[in-house]
């Protein structure tokens, strides 16, 4: 039986940073999350179930990985957004010294040296904890691998409701399998710049959010968040409290690296 090869902690250390380290930066002229912030201007609580959605505002998030099992974060994009207007962007390579699992590295390009100067996990999570306070977050992932991960590395599960976009979209077209990414931008006209980087794919995943919801909203009368939580939420995991690895858990036909999204 042949042995699965791994890949260890690379030789060398990659030198951190203090300030973000993006590889894409803005689509337009939206202001941009940096890592000395202070307060984002639409933090607020937790909405309740009843809350309507043009009250809501929402995160939508997307992780790039060293792309081996423990997953570790080398990408974090995400967009504050309501049904109306995009609020903010946040997007940062991250330090790590693991080393990159060859297939990931060939998909999202992230390897050794994009990593330098990038900020440590610790920061960069804990300014995404204030960016996504009070939103509702929203990836295209159904078992919610990018907030599990997230989690993990914070030590406690994010204190947030999460939809996803793959439930919408199954929900919307009556499909049996989740859709990718690519596939269903294609199906909504929604455009993506740059696949497989992390705040590209949090932009599409915000664009397709907001055209199913639009859709649900005729089809099914989606108003609330309680209608979105009972048509896109991801289903709880033992590892959500950031215990174990999110790439221990059952991921269907995903569970090769994280970065073989369905797309």
């Amino acid at each position: 039986m042949e042995t699965r090869r791994r890949y260890g902690r690379r030789r060398g250390r990659v030198p951190t940073g203090d300030k973000f380290l993006p590889r894409l930066g803005p689509a337009g002229a939206e202001p941009f999350a940096t890592l000395d912030d202070s307060v984002d201007s639409w933090s607020a609580e937790r909405p309740a179930p009843d809350t309507p959605i043009d009250a809501l505002h929402f995160v939508a998030l997307d992780c790039e990985t060293t792309g081996q099992s423990p997953h570790h974060l080398v990408e974090l994009g995400a967009v504050a957004f309501t049904m109306r207007e995009h609020l903010m962007s946040f997007e940062t390579l991250v330090h790590s010294n693991d080393r990159i699992n060859p297939y990931a590295r060939r998909i999202h390009g992230i390897d050794a040296a994009t990593l330098n100067g990038a900020p440590p996990v610790s920061l960069v999570v804990e300014r995404f904890q204030r960016f996504a306070k009070g939103a509702v977050l929203v990836e295209h992932s159904a078992d919610a691998f990018d907030t599990r991960l997230i989690g993990r590395a914070i030590g406690s599960s994010l204190d947030a409701d999460n939809v996803d976009t793959t439930r919408l979209a199954a929900k919307l077209f009556d499909l049996k399998d989740t859709i990718g990414l690519e596939r269903l931008c294609r199906e909504l006209g929604v455009a993506h710049r740059r696949p497989h980087h992390a705040l590209a794919d949090a932009e599409a995943t915000a664009a397709c959010f907001v055209e199913l919801v639009r859709r649900g909203s005729e089809r099914f009368n989606w108003r609330t968040l309680g209608d979105l939580l009972l048509a896109g939420k991801p289903p709880a995991f033992a590892g959500d409290t950031g215990a174990s690895a999110p790439g221990a858990a059952a991921k269907g036909p995903d569970s090769g690296p994280r970065t073989r999204r369905r797309r």
